[in-house]
């Protein structure tokens, strides 16, 4: 067990070392496959034999108090490491796969703030949710695929909130980043703290910002409603394909559009799009490389508010009022794409 505790040490600190957010074991025939996924792009890294994965496998279950000897179903389970650096926080999903049971870990690197002013090159963008933020009331939501960058971007608005002195409240499933400068609780249904008892408590505790992690059904989009309607500023995330895309999501859950058009302050869609590299001259960059370290892609986005927000929940075709496509275009011009740019795959 002492060897096993050491080994999965290693791993995790090599996946650090490349910035990896994520960490897969994948089960073949005759071997188990390690992914790492860098730079947004899975990465083969080695593969390992059959009986040392299914160990290495068991040995993360118990460190994050799951069940080792259930594997014909779904489990999750989370661990804080921190004696790592920098600490981070562990995320195990396992899934019973044909062959055997597969496992991801979702690093979350702790004590990594992101400044407001520092989640996009543009300034005309981190000037427009500077003034967001200024607001009492209101709400703010963010979309965009697994992997956009949500969380990070989310976390940059409650570190310069907390800088300018107001109370916040989240609510989250699970806490993904720990941060003293505000109160954090987390959902945990098998306690009976579901998102919707638990945004009922927020409520009675006095916050100038309620931050939800994400809008789930319409229960907690009621909820998210209600408290931008009593005056507080909430922050929270969907997964929709689109800006236009989560305000009719909001609209099939239920939510009234004379409720969104008094509440609604912008709804944004992000995407990270991978700097040039001048060392690699190529993208994505190679896995060994530290010249941008976890910089090496840049949000951008598309932003619907005012007018083109109003015209949205009025049912009509609206653009949006910040393109990414204005701001890629511009990131040619600097140099920070390079030229020939195409829509790249995600995958391997």
């Amino acid at each position: 067990m002492e060897n096993m505790e050491q080994e999965s040490q290693r791993l995790i600190e090599q996946a650090l070392q490349l910035h990896a957010t994520d960490i897969h074991l994948q089960p073949g025939r005759k071997k188990t496959s390690l992914f790492f996924r860098i730079h947004g792009r899975l990465r083969p890294v080695s593969s390992m034999s059959i009986r040392y994965a299914e160990r290495l496998t068991a040995h993360f279950k118990f460190r994050a108090g799951m069940d080792i000897g259930e594997q014909r179903r779904p489990q999750n389970g989370s661990l804080l490491l921190k004696n790592t650096s920098p600490p981070v926080n562990l995320r195990f999903s396992t899934l019973p796969a044909f062959q055997r049971e597969s496992l991801a870990v979702r690093l979350l690197p702790q004590h990594e703030f992101f400044q407001l002013s520092s989640i996009s090159y543009t300034s005309h963008v981190t000037s427009y949710f500077s003034s967001l933020l200024e607001q009492r009331n209101g709400m703010l939501i963010l979309t965009g695929p697994t992997g956009s960058g949500k969380t990070t971007t989310l976390y940059a608005f409650l570190h310069e909130l907390a800088g300018r002195g107001a109370r916040i409240v989240s609510v989250e499933d699970p806490v993904e980043i720990q941060d003293e400068s505000f109160i954090q609780t987390e959902v945990n249904e098998k306690a009976g703290l579901t998102y919707r008892e638990l945004l009922k408590s927020s409520l009675r505790h006095d916050p100038d910002v309620l931050m939800i992690g994400e809008i789930r059904d319409e229960h907690t989009a009621a909820m998210a409603v209600r408290a931008a309607l009593t005056g507080h500023l909430v922050l929270t995330t969907m997964h929709a394909g689109s800006a236009q895309g989560a305000v009719q999501r909001l609209q099939d859950l239920g939510c009234l559009s004379s409720d969104l058009k008094e509440i609604l302050l912008c709804v944004t869609s992000q995407e990270l799009a991978s700097r040039y590299c001048p060392l690699c001259q190529s993208q994505p960059c190679s896995i060994y490389c530290t010249h941008y370290r976890h910089t090496s892609r840049t949000a951008l986005f598309d932003i619907l508010a005012a007018d083109e927000l109003h015209q949205c929940l009025n049912g009509k075709a609206a653009s949006v009022t910040i393109s990414r496509h204005n701001q890629r275009m511009k990131g040619y011009s600097l140099g920070l794409f390079r030229p020939a740019y195409r829509k790249e795959s995600v995958y391997v």
